[in-house]
């Protein structure tokens, strides 16, 4: 330190978290429980094949409207005898 100089108080610093630093801190959280989320899931076993997902709603938009019996014994024989599909969070086998 310098003659002269006036030593750095606590309050001259700004230790404030501002907008910038807040989007930093959670995107680093997303990606880290990202990889997170991809690991765990990569050790389980591989799901029966089933429609085409969608994240977050999953199946819910290929949930069929009207005669849900032919399509679930469309997707039988399209896919296996036992189609899987995921409704938001749950899992649903065929």
């Amino acid at each position: 330190m310098l003659p002269g100089d006036d030593p750095i108080s606590a309050a001259d610093i700004n230790m404030s978290f501002d907008d910038k630093d807040k989007l930093v801190l959670f995107l680093a959280f997303v990606w880290v429980a990202l990889i997170y989320l991809k690991r765990a899931s990569s050790r389980s076993l591989p799901l029966p094949p089933g429609p085409k997902r969608l994240p977050l709603v999953g199946n819910l938009l290929n949930v069929p409207r009207k005669l849900e019996w032919e399509s679930y014994e469309r997707w039988g024989k399209e896919f296996s005898e036992c189609p899987f599909m995921m409704f938001r969070w749950s899992w649903l086998l065929i």
